[in-house]
């Protein structure tokens, strides 16, 4: 999640959408003053910043994943605390009304079939854990599943101003790079990538109660987006 102040815009982390290499593409193009978040592969590189208080609990909270645990991350002890996913609803009372209207605010989405193969895929392999079927996965862990739409969503209002096809990124990010006026050149970091050893095909993954599933999941980012399970077949 990125509140850049230096180009006027917001940027609202997906699962799923190449989120992490455009937070290291736009981190070193950002103000001293911006929010970045940090994940676990750049927490060292001096991109993250301004996304806790500085101050004893704030320092603490953001060094120690116990107190992560421990204390809930909205909790008005905290002060300001900025995380990775987060809700633009959270982001718009952190940062005031004012800022939050003034702002361009963005996000990437992603065919819901596809994401869902992919988030799977990425659990399975990308972070080695032991993963039950897809379909077992999927009809009965409806609350892992990558559902977004309450990250930038308030009930059925979608709050961006923005949101940008992921098959579509490298293209989309560029024009929005442009239109920012944010001065990115080079080629995209490659984050979370290479999870499986080839391209595949997400429709195999499912039978009539899976893709059914996903569609009731799924719902505002579908009718926000149009997605269809066979878009070759429309």
């Amino acid at each position: 999640m990125i509140v850049s102040h230096r180009h006027k815009f917001i940027f609202i982390k997906t699962h799923k959408t190449a989120g992490s290499s455009m937070e290291m593409a736009l981190g070193p193009l950002c103000g001293p003053d911006d929010i970045i978040t940090p994940m676990e592969s750049n927490v060292d590189s001096g991109i993250p910043r301004h996304y806790h208080e500085e101050n004893f609990l704030g320092r603490t909270y953001a060094r120690s994943r116990w107190a992560r645990k421990v204390i809930d991350r909205h909790s008005p002890l905290l002060g300001k605390w900025f995380y990775e996913h987060m809700p633009a609803w959270r982001v718009r009372e952190l940062i005031g009304e004012e800022t939050w209207n003034s702002y361009h605010k963005f996000c990437f989405e992603r065919n819901p079939w596809d994401k869902v193969v992919s988030y799977y895929n990425w659990k399975k392999f990308g972070q080695s854990k032991p993963m039950p079927s897809f379909k077992t996965w999927v009809m009965q862990k409806t609350h892992r599943l990558p559902l977004d739409a309450s990250l930038y969503f308030e009930g059925d209002k979608c709050l961006m101003d923005e949101v940008l096809e992921y098959d579509q990124f490298i293209p989309r990010f560029n024009a929005l790079c442009e239109k920012l006026q944010v001065p990115f050149h080079g080629e995209m970091p490659r984050e979370k990538t290479n999870i499986t050893q080839q391209k595949v095909d997400y429709r195999e993954f499912y039978d009539d109660e899976t893709r059914e599933k996903v569609a009731q999941e799924f719902a505002r980012e579908i009718r926000l987006m149009g997605y269809v399970f066979d878009p070759q077949a429309q």
